[in-house]
């Protein structure tokens, strides 16, 4: 891993970050919104890759194009949600007029109708380990879901105010839905619970703590852990070693940095707290099979082979 003594801090680089600060994003509930494509454009569209500081989940109901998450390109299509956590770079291409819902919230939104006594669940319906970015709904789960989403909405723009004890509820099944939904079973054990609430509490730790902490038994003690007790539990969560997180984590902030700046690879290699250019080479080659200059190449040759090929809007 990197070492983070020989190089002096740097702020990582911003990409366009949406906040709830945003004038498009909602004055109807303290860290919640919900509306159509049409009612949020043209932020709903962006063209430009750019996080969030919420999670956000999209249903479109009608249209197609592309939404890329991260990298990865899934084409839009009818009766198809996504979720996007904090943090995640994603943008629109290529998309006709597209109909559906998008909700935004934050984590802390559901907090004060569950509170500690369903920490567990609550922590299950917001973990990003479940249904993934993509879940595509079959015939017979396209009533449930849009009825929920549905009566969202509608609470949200209720005449007088929305309640918010009663978006928190309506949010939450809908999350745990989703989760049956994807995973195919909503049998649970506390065990298990508890568990996912361990290992959401690590990724959320490395996505946010990147590149400054990179070790194991540093975010084992920030969470009040055995560096043992973290390994055995992510494992056994996610299918994944602590450590293959954080260098996952490590490449794809490095992607981000080497499609979406300009900076050199030396100043990519600076920003993620790397001890030299080398290093940083060798570890982005074993982790990907390119080197970081190969990687931008290939990725300024697929996005321009895109822009000429995009169908027309």
């Amino acid at each position: 891993m990197p070492s983070m003594s020989s190089v002096a801090p740097v702020s990582p680089v911003s990409f366009p970050t949406h906040s709830f600060d945003d004038p498009l994003i909602g004055d109807g509930a303290p860290g919640f919104a919900i509306g159509s494509f049409a009612d949020l454009a043209p932020w709903s569209y962006a063209p430009y890759p750019h996080r969030h500081e919420f999670y956000e989940l999209v249903c479109v109901t009608r249209g197609s194009g592309t939404h890329v998450i991260d990298f990865v390109p899934y084409q839009i299509a009818p009766m198809t949600m996504y979720f996007v956590a904090p943090g995640q770079v994603q943008f629109w291409e290529g998309h006709t007029p597209l109909e559906g819902y998008i909700v935004t919230f934050v984590e802390e939104f559901l907090v004060p109708q569950y509170g500690d006594r369903v920490s567990p669940r609550r922590s299950l319906a917001l973990d990003p380990l479940g249904t993934g970015p993509v879940l595509h709904l079959a015939a017979e789960q396209v009533d449930p879901v849009t009825a929920l989403l549905a009566a969202l909405a509608r609470e949200y723009r209720r005449s007088g105010g929305a309640d918010v004890s009663v978006l928190q509820a309506y949010l939450h099944i809908l999350l745990v839905e989703m989760r049956r939904l994807g995973r195919g079973s909503d049998v649970r054990t506390v065990e298990e619970d508890s568990g996912t609430a361990l290992a959401r509490r690590y990724l959320r730790l490395v996505s946010e703590e990147l590149p400054y902490e990179q070790s194991v038994s540093g975010y084992a003690s920030r969470i009040g852990v055995t560096p043992k007790h973290l390994a055995d539990v992510v494992k056994r969560t996610t299918g994944k070693r602590p450590a293959e997180i954080i260098r996952a984590a490590l490449t794809v902030e490095a992607k981000r940095l080497l499609r979406h700046t300009d900076l050199t690879v030396a100043q990519v290699s600076q920003r993620l707290l790397f001890d030299n250019p080398s290093y940083f080479g060798r570890f982005f080659k074993r982790e990907t099979g390119a080197s970081p200059g190969e990687f931008r190449r290939r990725a300024g040759a697929a996005d321009y082979l895109r822009s000429v090929t995009r169908p027309p809007t």
